[in-house]
Parts: structure tokens; C-alpha cells; sequence
């Protein structure tokens, strides 16, 4: 029995190690951000089941002795009982994480569904008199560049390019046909510099976009002014086209929702709920 035991403290030794290998690497580092946990997740999850199940064990070991019983009577019965306690302990914290998915997924989707709008409705066919691609298109952006999930909801012959806006520091700019690789240095046309300070490479102007995406705040409390976003000021400024909302999604307005419903999701309360609309425009040329 001595030796199973050990064999299985050594098994869970093992399992759980690289977790404290990469916490150990991690942790020390000045800048942490939670995504650098992403590949101990698993390992996290069994940590908390071992945990779980080492608690009860040791909570129903001390009740035995409490009431004098011997460990090995009524072991299916002391099994159950040890489900039961994991059900009541882990409730909770499902019930709370169910709802805080379902938060986000209510609250701050809207940037996914919004690309995924756009890949689906933007008219990519080739051009009828020449057979070619038509011109590159692009969908521009001012302070909510940092909602823009991935390249990968672009459609083909798509970029998203930058309106200026309020933002001062560097901003991204695509990949080269290279990639990552060192020869992307060569032909990369943008500068980079590692203070982090504005690169003005990386602006278009709202005559070359074909698409704007922008933030905006569609209901106002009493007495308040509703601010115009940077990217409607320069589409109300544009002589070349004019531009209509094809698209708009819920947004939650954090400044005006209380702290407990943007972080979970509560069947009730919800008027006090209040979203802003995230919004696509289309140029639509004179």
C-alpha cells in the first residue's frame, strides 16, 4: 500500500512539474500578461482536480477519526460522499463561469461578428473586363484598432489600414510575402522603432478607405453631450463619397453599466444594461 501511494505522489509529481517549471520562467519576468499561462491551462485544471480531491480526502480521513471509525468501512459510501462535496464546491464556480462567458459573448462579441460581416459582404469578384483582382481594398480604423481580431477575417484583396486618432504609440503594420523571416527586413516598407512612438507611415487618409469602423455611442444619459468619434469627423469632412452604416452590433458601454453586470451575465437588471453600437460604413462614391 506504501509503495502504490508513493507511486502515485510521484505520478502527480510528474504531471504537475512542468507547470511549476513554467511559472518559474514566467513569473519573474516584468511584463506578465495572462496569455502567457495559455500553455499550463491543462495542467492548471488537473492541478485544481488533484487539489479537490487530496482536500476531501483528508476532510473525510479526519472525520472518521472524529467518529472512531476505521478508514476502510463503507468505502463506496465515503466515495459518494466525496462526489457529492466536489459537486457542492465546483457549483459555484461553474455557475459563475458559465455566466461570465456568456458576458462576454453578450457584451464584447461584436468585434468578431462585425469581420465576419465583412468577409462575407465585401464584393471581392474579379473585375468583368479584365479578368484580374480588383483593387485592393481597406478597412480603416482609428482608436479601435486593438479590437481587430486577426487577418484572418479579412477576405482576399482586404487590408485594415489606420485613420489617425488620439492614439500616440506605434501601431502594427502586415506581414510580408516572408513573414517572420529575416528577409521581410529587405522590402518591409514601414519603419519600426523600439520606443514605441508614432510611426505616421502607417496612416491612410478617409479618401482611400473603402470601409471605417468605429465605436459609436448611440444613447446619451440626462444632460450629458454625446461625442463624436474620431472616425465620423473624418467621414463628415470626406468631398469624394459619401458613406452609409451597413452593419452595427452591441457593444457594451462600460461607463454606464454597473461593475456587477459587465462582469457577469444576470438574467435580471437588465435595463441597466447599455450599449454602444460597433459599426461598420461603406463608401458609397458621388
Amino acid at each position: 500500500e506504501r509503495a502504490r501511494t508513493n507511486r502515485m505522489v510521484w505520478k502527480k509529481i510528474t504531471i504537475l512539474l512542468p507547470m511549476y517549471i513554467w511559472l518559474a520562467i514566467v513569473v519573474p519576468r516584468p511584463h506578465k500578461e495572462e496569455r502567457f499561462l495559455f500553455p499550463i491551462y491543462p495542467m492548471l485544471c488537473v492541478g485544481a482536480a488533484i487539489t479537490i480531491d487530496e482536500v476531501l480526502s483528508e476532510v473525510l480521513r479526519l472525520v472518521d477519526t472524529w467518529l472512531q471509525r476505521t478508514p476502510n468501512n463503507a468505502v463506496a459510501g465515503k466515495m459518494r460522499l466525496k462526489l457529492i462535496l466536489g459537486m457542492i464546491i465546483l457549483l459555484p464556480s461553474a455557475l459563475v463561469s458559465m455566466s461570465r462567458a456568456a458576458a462576454l459573448t453578450a457584451n464584447y462579441a461584436s468585434p468578431l461578428a462585425m469581420y465576419e460581416h465583412l468577409f462575407y459582404n465585401v464584393d471581392v469578384a474579379p473585375s468583368s473586363n479584365s479578368g484580374a483582382s480588383q483593387t485592393k481594398k481597406y478597412v480603416c480604423t482609428g482608436g479601435e484598432w486593438y479590437r481587430f481580431p486577426s487577418s484572418f477575417h479579412l477576405p482576399p484583396n482586404v487590408e485594415l489600414a489606420f485613420l489617425k486618432s488620439s492614439f500616440s504609440g506605434q501601431l502594427p503594420q502586415p506581414f510580408t510575402i516572408h513573414g517572420s523571416k529575416e528577409k521581410s527586413l529587405a522590402i518591409q516598407q514601414g519603419k519600426f522603432n523600439d520606443d514605441n512612438k508614432e510611426e505616421t507611415d502607417r496612416y491612410l487618409t478617409i479618401e482611400q478607405c473603402s470601409y471605417v469602423v468605429e465605436l459609436i455611442d448611440t444613447a446619451k444619459m440626462d444632460g450629458e453631450e454625446l461625442r463624436v468619434p474620431e472616425c465620423i469627423e473624418y467621414m463628415n469632412s470626406d468631398k469624394t463619397g459619401q458613406w452609409k452604416e451597413v452593419a452595427s452590433y452591441n457593444f457594451l458601454d462600460i461607463d454606464k453599466t454597473s461593475a456587477l453586470h459587465r462582469i457577469l451575465y444576470l438574467p435580471w437588471g437588465r435595463e441597466k444594461v447599455f450599449y454602444k453600437g460597433y459599426a461598420m460604413f461603406e463608401r458609397v462614391d458621388y
